[in-house]
């Protein structure tokens, strides 16, 4: 299979959701066909998005998925067509911005004579698969589409949405509620042991092996004797290595954190920020975690709410409050 790096909506990648290996392998697919088909007809469309026909043949689907039982591939259509996935902008219901969204992945899949075959995928989720803006996540099909456990999928999703940013804090809360695994796994040491260690394992032979551009290391945060948090640490390769080596991160989270604490206008905004980054600047590791913070913020929430957002955060890890 020819190489190729494709781009989701970020709120694909942090949505709630569970799909099998080989309904997320039929996935990765779509997405690059929707892709491809959006390209073609994106200059002659009245209609941006309607919903869209996706035709392939059983042959060629059959080798990019690496499954020769064509009936488990119909049986993942059929188990695909029946799952949705569920977002939210994090806000509270009574909030006027509040939004909350779910949506199938595919309307059917149909397996015609001669071996053809055709999908069609609701206009409600096509924007999610195009990069119309700035948050999305890119990710190389080669890799996704060759992994062997779901969640190793999932977490390589995670690790390329950060892989600029070098890392980020993983709740393990919000985790199992993204992987649809709030009544599994209760234990965290089960939940480590089948999910997180899985991933892990797979992920860094795959790198060890030169067979995927990222993996990561990881570290965890207890509060008392509960896990609470991972802290991930992206390890990568290739293009976007070169790129981080020429970021100056320090000069992004200053930058930003003067900007969304307006420091300007406000004094003791200023004095926090310069002494928490003198810390940041000292733990080079928390440094690159405040830049995901910042990322995620920007990405993830309302404009009028990147300070206060952030402030909560830096108060919990930071005792930004006191500084």
């Amino acid at each position: 299979m020819e190489e190729q790096f494709l781009s989701q909506d970020n709120r694909i990648t942090t949505s709630r959701y569970e799909l099998s290996l080989m309904e997320k392998r039929i996935m990765y697919v779509l997405v690059r066909d929707i892709r491809n088909q959006f390209v073609l007809k994106k200059e002659g469309s009245k209609t941006l998005f309607e919903d869209m026909i996706i035709n392939t043949t059983s042959k060629d689907l059959i080798k990019e998925l690496g499954e020769r039982n064509t009936k488990r591939v119909k049986e993942a259509f059929k188990s695909l067509r029946l799952r949705s996935f569920e977002w939210d902008n994090g806000l509270s219901e009574d909030d006027p911005k509040y939004e909350w969204f779910e949506v199938g992945f595919i309307n059917y899949g149909k397996w015609k004579r001669g071996g053809n075959i055709e999908f069609q995928v609701s206009k409600e989720i096509l924007p999610f698969f195009v990069a119309l803006t700035k948050k999305f996540t890119e990710y190389n099909l080669i890799v996704a589409i060759s992994l062997k456990s779901k969640w190793s999928q999932r977490f390589y999703e995670i690790l390329c949405q950060w892989k600029s940013a070098g890392g980020t804090n993983l709740n393990i809360k919000n985790l199992r509620e993204q992987f649809n695994l709030t009544d599994k796994y209760i234990k965290y040491a089960s939940f480590k042991n089948r999910v997180i260690e899985v991933a892990y394992k797979e992920l860094k032979e795959l790198y060890m092996k030169n067979q995927s551009d990222v993996y990561f290391e990881y570290s965890e945060v207890k509060n008392g004797r509960s896990v609470e948090s991972l802290k991930l640490k992206v390890i990568s390769k290739g293009k976007d290595t070169e790129v981080a080596k020429t970021v100056d991160v320090s000069h992004l989270v200053r930058s930003d954190l003067y900007s969304i604490f307006e420091v300007e206008k406000k004094p003791k905004n200023k004095e926090k920020i310069q002494k928490l980054l003198s810390f940041l600047i000292l733990n080079t590791e928390q440094l690159y975690t405040v830049y995901g913070k910042i990322k995620f913020t920007k990405d993830n929430k309302p404009k009028e709410e990147w300070q206060k957002y952030l402030r909560s955060v830096f108060n919990a890890e930071y005792d930004f409050k006191n500084l």
